[in-house]
């Protein structure tokens, strides 16, 4: 469904783009593959993905994979859109 929203939203010329990730207690390696899929289309269309509100199982989830490194993260969608 991510996947499916951020193409959507690419083709109708949307290139910065903030995901609501609070609730998400467990991503597997192909949730990631769409999260860093996203990113990579956005950046080539000199946008962003920004994950919002991460928990604490999902910060844990982006430190091991050292996505928290590569990714935008903010704690709220008012920050994510400034």
């Amino acid at each position: 469904m991510l996947r499916e929203a951020v193409n959507k939203a690419v083709d109708d010329g949307h290139y910065r783009i903030a995901v609501d990730v609070q609730a998400v207690e467990f991503m597997d390696s192909s949730g990631l593959g769409v999260i860093v899929g996203a990113h990579k289309r956005l950046k080539g269309h000199e946008g962003g993905l920004a994950l919002v509100s991460p928990n604490k199982q999902m910060r844990r989830i982006l430190n091991l994979t050292g996505l928290d490194q590569i990714l935008t993260v903010r704690k709220s969608v008012a920050e994510a859109t400034a």
